[in-house]
Formats: C-alpha cells, structure tokens, sequence
C-alpha cells in the first residue's frame, strides 16, 4: 500500500521529470544522492549504482527515478542504495533524482543531478543524416541528427551526445547552437559541422531565398506557400525578421494569409470565407482540471483542422468533424489567466479565419478565488462582494461564482469557507 502511494505521488510531481524540485513539502527532511558524482559517464548496458542520504528526520521510504530508464524498486529503510542499469542505444545526459514519502504522505525530492552516456567504443567516423538542409523563411529552425560509425560495423543514432560540438561558418545565413539546433537567419548557403572528439563532418545549409512570401524556399509564391502559412497560423514569430510575419504586425494570422494571396494572385487559388468561434467548457477552472475547448467553423462545408493557441503559444491541433467542430481537453493549464484562440488552417479551397480571443482563469486549489495560492479570508470577501448577483449582473465578479453555476450564493460561501484553515476568524 505505501509503494502505492509513492508511486501514485511520484507520478504526479515528476511527470517527464519537468517538475522536479518544484515547490515540495520538505517539513525538514532532505534527500541527497551522494553516489554517483553528477558527471559520472557510463554505457549502454552498465549498472549505475546510486546511493541517497536522508537527513533532517525520518521518511516512509525512498525510491530512484532516471530519465528513460524508469524507477527503482521502492525501499523502506536505510541504507538507501539502488541500482539501474543503462538501456541500450541510451546516449548524452540523463537527469538522476530520488524520491522521498514522508509521515504526512508528502513527497520530498533530491536536487537534480546528471549522468553522461557515452558509446563504450570509438567510433571509426560520424555523419549527418542527412547532407543538406534547405530553409524557407528567416527564423525556421531544423535540426539534423548525427549517427557514429564503429570498427564491427554498427552504427548509433548520437545527435544527444554530450561529446558532440557543432558550428557554422556563416551565421548570417544559418547559426547553430551547442545543441545542434540550427536557425535560418538570411539568404545564401552555410557549412554546419559538428565534431566529436577528433572526428568531424559537414552539412550544407541553404538559407531562405528573399523572395516576400516564398516559404518554402523554391524561389516563387504559390499555392505551396499559402498551404504552408495556413498550417502555422497562431505561431509566435521567432523574431522581427521571420518571413511568416508577412505584414510585419508581430503575429501569425490571417491578415498574413490575406498578404500572401495579394502577392501570389493567379497562382493561388479562389478560397472560399469561413468564420471560426471558440467557447470553453468552463471560464473558471483549478490546476489540473480539464477544461474542454470547442471550436466552430462555418463555410461552404470547410474541412482540415483546427489549431488551439494558449497564450501566443500553439497548444495542440483538432480535426475538424463532419459537423464542423473541433475539440481539444486540455490538463496542463497552469495557474494564472490565459488567453486562448482558435484558428482554423484553411485548405485547398476555404480560407482560414480566427476565433475571437477569450480568457480562461485557473486557480490553485479549490476556495483559492483570487489565486494567490492560499485560501483565506481575502477569497471569502470576494465571494460576499457578489453575494447575490448574477453573470451579467452590475457588479458581478466571476471568481466569486465558485462552482461555476452563473450566481453567487451561500454555495459559494460554503465551498470557500470549507478550505479555510481551522480556526480562521474573519472580520468585516
């Protein structure tokens, strides 16, 4: 039952190890790995061995997690020691952490360290996979994986090799960062290498071609570039200068499309109008609870998909059904006002559009109605400054209407004092 509960708690925290050292409650216990030293190389196949202190008080049990290798078995007393082994084709820095279940049912967590898996052998010589990148508008980024060739024959996919360095020797036209992430900055061609150790290759990369509207780098503006604009409406620009941003406004939209048939004319086609509208299951939500977006599209029978933009920031695509609608549930919103909008891409013959923007309100935990993180009285006087109203109402606050039913009543008193500490005493 414990193991349960700490890998139940695991999960939650940790998801894809973005979480960690996030915000725990530690009531003074602390958790350390101190074996393997933070660098440590290792390969495929091989046992890391790790060892976690636990200081500062008692915990229930201690458990390790790797990333892309999984959890160790869950122990219950000291001393803590595990051991993981390295699956293989397993290559560059992988994040090592421990996790603890204190009295409460609490989770602690260590700091983060870092492991590095390295091929066991030398390779003979390395290679991108591919030999040529070509760029179709200022601001894309591509990136290139890197495969190593060794004596027996084998080869291995080592673009996240820690060992790898990479390089361009014309960044006007296309830089590179440490990571290989390589990013069209102007017209003309470039020379990416990447090296490892003694070994080194090259790539050509040819930039964008500066023809206004040409996307994808073929030298003229057609019915491929307009399919192209309308896949990546509600993209943020990466900079001044991305030629997406065909009306230079600072967003990715349909005036851009509108641009872009202005300067393609007869060898773009005719699209037919079409409108979109956004509405949400809820305006009002709390962490962690889903919250469903529901696209429409009107037009002449529109078909394709729908991209959901949270925050300037696409978030996930719908098809578009028979009836013209697409939904998206969404779980990862976080805490904090969101603007949200909907836009349909286009195809071959009906013309993208945009949904009005609206606003999502997530709180942190049920009773928190001004999000600050704590319920106290602060939420509790909000809620009696609508008590009484209803939506549309003169005065009518709609973080006061907690459970979302359209009034602010003693249910919405009730639910907000409920999560009041025991205790709390509040004068007004």
């Amino acid at each position: 039952m414990a193991q349960a509960r700490i890998m139940s708690r695991t999960r939650i925290f940790c998801t894809a190890l973005v979480c960690l050292g996030c915000g725990m409650v530690t009531r003074g216990q602390q958790l350390a790995i101190t074996s393997p030293l933070s660098g440590t190389v290792y390969s495929a196949g091989q046992i890391v061995n790790v060892t976690v202190s636990v200081t500062n008080g008692q915990v229930a049990g201690v458990q390790v997690g790797a990333q892309d290798m999984g959890f160790t078995q869950y122990e219950t007393s000291s001393p803590y020691s595990f051991a993981l082994t390295v699956p293989t084709e397993t290559i560059g820095l992988k994040k090592l952490f421990a996790v603890g279940l204190v009295a409460n049912e609490a989770v602690i967590v260590s700091p983060v360290i870092t492991i590095d898996v390295e091929p066991s052998a030398t390779p003979t010589a390395i290679s991108f996979q591919q030999s040529l990148v070509t760029f179709g508008y200022v601001g894309q980024q591509r990136r290139i994986g890197v495969s190593a060739a060794f004596a027996d024959g084998s080869t291995l996919d080592i673009s996240q090799s820690s060992q790898l360095g990479f390089s361009s020797d014309t960044p006007t036209v296309a830089s590179v960062d440490p990571t290989g992430l390589m990013t069209a900055n102007g017209a003309g061609s470039a020379n990416i290498t990447t090296s490892y150790g003694k070994l080194t290759a090259t790539m050509k990369a040819i930039g964008p071609s500066g023809v206004k509207g040409d996307l994808n780098g073929d030298g003229v503006v057609n019915s491929d570039d307009l399919f192209l604009l309308e896949s990546m409406l509600g993209s943020a620009p990466t900079g001044p200068n991305d030629s997406r941003d065909i009306n230079g406004d600072g967003k990715i939209n349909i005036l851009d499309v509108e641009a872009l048939l202005t300067i393609c004319g007869s060898a773009c086609p005719s699209l037919s109008p079409t409108t979109t509208s956004l509405a949400p299951s809820t305006t009002q939500t709390h962490l962690a609870q889903p919250v469903t977006l529901t696209a429409m599209v009107t037009g002449n029978a529109p078909t394709g998909s729908v991209s959901f933009v949270v925050d300037g920031q696409l978030l996930d695509i719908g098809a578009l059904k028979a009836s013209g609608q697409a939904s998206i549930v969404v779980t990862s919103l976080q805490v904090g006002a969101h603007t949200i909008i909907a836009t349909y891409m286009g195809n071959s013959i009906d013309s993208p559009s945009t949904s009005q923007s609206l606003s999502v309100q997530v709180a942190a935990i049920l009773g928190d109605v001004n999000g600050d993180g704590v319920v106290n009285c602060a939420d509790l006087a909000i809620v009696k400054g609508s008590f009484g109203l209803k939506t549309g109402q003169p005065g009518f606050d709609p973080r006061a209407d907690v459970n979302h039913d359209g009034v602010v009543n003693i249910l919405d008193l009730s639910i907000v004092a409920k999560q009041l500490p025991a205790g709390t005493v509040c004068n007004y």
